[in-house]
Parts: structure tokens; sequence; C-alpha cells
């Protein structure tokens, strides 16, 4: 009272019991007094009871580093207290506060969705992201580059929420990590809130560009940026080592490259996600994405509530070692299913022997094709090389769709007509250019896989990509930084949590033996090796039911109502292409284009896009891609100089234009509405 605090109370109270009565109190302020307590489990559990609705307990105490307090025996680690919390019916999570010898862990009771208060350390705006329908809030988080030491150099970290669209959302988001490594997770936004619509409706998804990708300060090479290579040149040479020197010297003038690897990256997405007051998260990631959800479960076990891996790539992994077996197994299994199907045996009877002709023509020199460049419309020289050729038709095997094309493709070239397999090669081009920043790529990939090869991992390489992948990258790695990783990072991920393991059957650069791989430490896990997949299966029909199994592990929080057995019987490839099509362009003047133009929405929302009638003709703007689209019917496009196969074939109904299918390989795979 004569402080003028008439709502504090003091109470002598026994060290087993706090006194409180049930629902009385909004919080509960425990401070270097924690691990004195003989029973904190029980305590927890009385401690809840006390809770009113939205109530916190919040507990401080001394770090095991602090200079000040008990012997370190003594003394707790917030893991520890996060468990103990846990035990007694609470929710529990630590949270950043820098307090400099101390650590603050905070429990709620389950089902309360009220954000942690973490001094207002992330400001969401709200935002639009390119090429998606939903409204998107968006903000900069600050992490330091150098983690371990906690000053210095901080990196901007861009961060987004996709809201749930539904009405009382569950507390724990959905969080992707994005491939590569070097991809950009926002970019993946509108292919996120198409294909995972259901997730959507009840929980958020956190998108977090990690630190060197994205808008989080990515690690391009100025020779990127400065597009000093052709095209020719991106495929021939993968990385330019000649220019790898005066990459890393730049980049170093604004980066320590030695930490831009993957503990670094999960600890950042973690810290995000405390920041946002999110206590539980559902993992999701494909090919090294699935490397980050692995390391985030070793590293942050007391954030997970479920996992989905997809392409599983496990810290014990050696790539490139094995990408050359790979690719050439995938291969080898769909030419055994053209083999085995009648109708591609008749039209390709050796895709084998009409490959091993094309590499032999290419040995003795390059092709030169003009090819038309999609994005710039212009018509273009491209030198066809064996090594450009091999690394097309690798990235080909990546989609079960661009898979189908092959025979039809070897065959034509084998014949005299290079044109679909170079525009195919123009097309891998442009993603090897612009999509992932050569910088982060090999401050991952250099101290995590490289560094792990033996001295004769070149003479284990066969099929028909050879030694240049391994070569090139091996090149690379000598000309980049070292770093330190965590003691036992190789070691294999052990996780009691909920895992949902995802593998092609056909996947030329995660097999699906990695799946099993992981599986044997994760016990509380199921793997669904999808038949005919490859590293995705965009495309192949009754593939839907992976999405739900994915769904069905996040909103029950268990892998028990799962039934991959079922899924993968459902799952059929489309058939073979089995001719190229002409696809030639027809005459359609403004007006007529016209009625084609508008808004168009993905049928379960996400993707945007626009179309609108320009002098150049009818062009669609998805996210910041503006691609002219040439009529080859009365109601089917193409997107000028796209791979023969693919199209836009449009809907009518009652004399207007309602929709389109976007077609890959003869297949429609996505529907797009018109907006009014």
């Amino acid at each position: 009272p004569e402080l003028g605090l008439d709502n504090v109370e003091a109470r002598r109270v026994e060290p087993d019991d706090p006194g409180l009565e049930t629902g009385s109190v909004d919080r509960v302020l425990v401070v270097n007094t924690w691990h004195h307590i003989p029973a904190r489990r029980s305590y927890a559990a009385a401690l809840a009871r006390s809770l009113a609705a939205g109530g916190r307990v919040v507990v401080v105490d001394l770090t095991l580093e602090a200079e000040m307090g008990p012997p370190v025996s003594m003394r707790l680690t917030p893991e520890a207290v996060v468990e103990e919390l846990r035990a007694g019916g609470l929710e529990a999570r630590v949270v950043e506060e820098g307090l400099p010898e101390q650590y603050v862990v905070v429990g709620e009771l389950p089902g309360s969705s009220a954000p942690v208060d973490t001094g207002g350390s992330v400001e969401l705006e709200s935002c639009r992201i390119p090429g998606l329908e939903d409204e998107a809030r968006c903000a900069t988080y600050e992490v330091y580059e150098d983690r371990e030491a906690g000053s210095g150099r901080k990196i901007p970290l861009h961060v987004v929420v996709l809201p749930a669209r539904g009405e009382n959302p569950e507390p724990d988001p959905i969080v992707y990590f994005a491939g590569g490594p070097g991809g950009s997770t926002v970019e993946q936004a509108p292919g996120l809130a198409t294909f995972y619509g259901r997730d959507l409706e009840r929980r958020d998804f956190l998108l977090v560009d990690y630190r060197g990708t994205g808008q989080s300060r990515p690690l391009f090479c100025p020779y990127q940026e400065d597009r000093q290579l052709g095209v020719s040149e991106a495929l021939e040479t993968f990385i330019p080592v000649d220019l790898l020197d005066s990459c890393r010297e730049a980049l170093e003038d604004d980066a320590d490259l030695a930490l831009y690897t993957t503990p670094n990256i999960v600890d950042d997405v973690a810290e995000v996600a405390r920041a946002l007051g999110y206590e539980r998260v559902n993992l999701s990631g494909g090919s090294y994405g699935s490397r980050a959800v692995l390391v985030f479960l070793r590293r942050h076990p007391e954030m997970v509530r479920t996992a989905v891996i997809e392409g599983v790539v496990p810290t014990d992994a050696r790539m490139p070692v094995t990408f050359a077996a790979d690719a050439q197994t995938a291969l080898d299994g769909w030419f055994r299913e053209c083999a085995e199907d009648p109708a591609c045996a008749d039209a390709f009877p050796d895709p084998a022997g009409d490959l091993e002709k094309v590499l032999a023509e290419l040995a003795a020199g390059p092709k030169w094709l003009e090819v038309v460049d999609p994005k710039t419309r212009e018509t273009v020289e491209l030198r066809l090389s064996r090594n450009a050729f091999v690394q097309a038709l690798r990235y080909m095997l990546y989609s079960s769709l661009g898979a189908l094309k092959i025979p039809a493709f070897l065959h034509a070239a084998a014949a005299g007509d290079w044109q679909p397999m170079a525009q195919t090669t123009y097309a891998v081009a442009g993603i090897l250019m612009a999509s992932l920043p050569d910088g982060l790529y090999l401050s991952v990939v250099c101290p995590e896989d490289v560094a792990r090869l033996g001295p004769n991992a070149a003479a284990v390489q066969t099929g028909f990509l050879g030694d240049f992948r391994l070569t090139r990258q091996v090149d690379a790695c000598r000309h980049w930084v070292p770093s330190e990783l965590p003691d036992g990072y190789f070691e294999p991920v052990l996780s009691e949590a909920p895992v949902l393991i995802l593998s092609g059957e056909r996947d030329p650069v995660t097999p699906a033996r990695w799946g099993y791989e992981a599986q044997e430490f994760l016990p509380n896990s199921v793997h669904l090796v999808v038949p005919d997949g490859g590293h995705g299966w965009y495309g192949l029909e009754g593939a839907e039911c992976v999405d739900e199994l994915a769904s069905v592990l996040v909103e029950t929080g268990s892998v028990e109502e799962l039934d991959p057995a079922t899924c993968a019987a459902s799952i059929v490839r489309p058939p073979f292409l089995l001719e190229i099509p002409k696809d030639e362009e027809i005459e359609m003047d403004r007006g007529q284009l016209e009625r084609f133009a508008g808004t168009y929405t993905a049928e379960t929302g996400g993707y945007l896009g626009s179309l609108e009638v320009t002098d150049e003709g009818l062009i669609a703007t998805f996210a910041e891609d503006n691609l002219r689209l040439v009529p080859i019917g009365p109601l089917r496009f193409k997107v000028e100089g796209d791979p023969p196969g693919d199209w836009f074939d449009f809907v009518e109904e009652d004399g207007g234009i309602v929709a389109f299918d976007l077609v890959r390989g003869g297949s429609a795979q996505l529907r797009l509405v018109r907006q009014e």
C-alpha cells in the first residue's frame, strides 16, 4: 500500500503449491526461482489451473553461462523449462528478449491464439505479392549475420504472412522452406495459396526469404546481376569458375559468406516465428527445403507440431556425387515405361538408341539454332553443345510432364529436327540464370556437400550426364570460403514429431532411397513414393491426394489417419507425347483477341493473372512475367517461345470466355477462372 500498488498482495506459499485459486490470475511471473522448485511439473500444472482465459505464465531464469546465480549444476536450460511447462498442460515457448544473463519462457493455456508480446519487433503491414490474389502482410525483420556472436552486421529478412482465410484460425502456422538452395520462399506464395488452399483456410502461412535469397540481401554474383553470361555460356559452364574470385570479393564487402549455412538459416526463421508470437509451427519443404526442415527439427524440436518433407535431402547426402547415376536411373525408368506402353513403343522403338545418336552428333560439334526468348519475344541464336543438351535433358526429368516428352524430342533430334530440344534447352537456361543466387548456393553446398566428397568421386560418374556437374561444382568450391558446421551435423536427424515423407519414383536428383533413409530415424512418420513422380508430381492424374495427405497431417497433428498406399494406387500418369505439334499461328485481329482479355484467378484461389491486348497482341502477365500468347486455334494459344506441347485452352460458355486451362504435355493441369 505504501507504494500505491493496491492490486498487489504479498503471500507466503509452500514451494510445492502456489496457493492460487482456479482461474483467478492473468499473469504469473517467476524470476530466478524456477530452478529452486522441487516438483516443477506438478507446480506447472497448478499454475495452469490458476490461469484465467488468456492468462500466461512467464518464467525468467538464469542461463548456464550467467556470471551471477547458483552453481551451474542447479540451473536449467530454457528447453527444459519449456518441457516442464508443457508437462503441466501449457503451450510453452522461448521468447527472445535480449537479456544479458537470463532467458524468458512463456506458457499459455492451449487454444489461446493471442501472440506473445515480443516488444513490438515485428510490425506487419498490408501488402500485395505479384501473382497472388490474396492480400498478404509483410515486414522486414533484422537478424544478426553472426548469430553466435549476437552482435555486428544485421541481415534484413523479408517476411510475409498469408493470413488464414477462414474465421477462428488455428494458432500454429505452416512455415515453408524453398528449395535450391537459394530459391525465394516468398515468390512461392501464389503456388502455395493455390495448391494448399485447404490449409490456408485454417492456418496462416509464414514465408521468409531466408538469408542470402529473395529480398533478404540476396547473394547474386555480379555476373548474374549484369547478365554477363549468355544463354549458351550459362548452360555449358553451370557456374563460371573463372568469375568466382571476383564474385566472392564483391560479396564479401557486405557479407561473411561462411555464415550462410543451413543451421543459421533455420535459426533465423525460428527467431522470426517466435517474434511473431507463433509458439508451435507446421514445417514444409521440398528438395533443399527438406534439409532445412530436418535441421529445424533437430535444432528447435520444441517448436515443431508437424512436418512434411518432399524430395528428401538428408544432412549426410553428398550432392552432386550421385547426380549422374540418379539421372540415368530415372531416364532408364522412363525408357522402360515407354517400352511397356504399346503406343509409345510403336512411335519410339529405341529411345536409348536415339539418345546415343544425338550425343554422338553433339560430341562432333555443337548445333546452332534460332529460338524465341519467351520474355523478350526476340529471336536469339542458341549454341546447343553436348553439355547444354545433357543439362536440359536432366532438368526435363525433374517433371513427370517433361519426362513424358523426352522420347518424342529425342526421336525428333535423331531425325534432324533439333528445334523442340533447343527451345526446351533455352527455357532451362532462363531458369538457371535468373532463379538462384550463386553466392548462397555455394555457401551451402560447398561445406555441406562438396567438402565431403572423396578423391575418386569423378571416377564413378556414369550415364548421359557424366562428370560434368560434379567437376564444375568441385572446381567452384575451390574458390569459395570454408565454413564451420556444428558437431554432429552430418548425423541422421532423429525426431519424434509426426512427419510425412514424400518421394518421387523417378526423381533424378533426390531419389526415394533418401526418403527411406530419413524414415529410419523418424519413428512417427509415413513415407509415400509417388508412382511416376519426378522431383515433384505436378500433372499426374489423381496426385491431389498427396496434398490431401499433407492437409490431414496438419489438421490432426498425427500420422495415424494417413493412408499412403491408397493414395499411391489412385495416381495415374498422363500419356506420353507421341507427336510433336506444329503449333502454327493463325490470324486474329484485335477485336477477336479482346474477348480473351481480363483478370483470371485459380479456382481454388491463389494464382492471379491478367490478359490484355496491346499492339504486340494478347499479353499474359503472371507475377513479373509478361508473355505473348500466340493463337494456334480458335480457343487455343501458346506462349511464344515455349517448348511444344504446352498451351492455354480457353473455355467458352454462351458465347463468352469464362476460363482457361493450363495444358502441359497435352494434359490440362490447372484452371483459372475469369473474373467479372
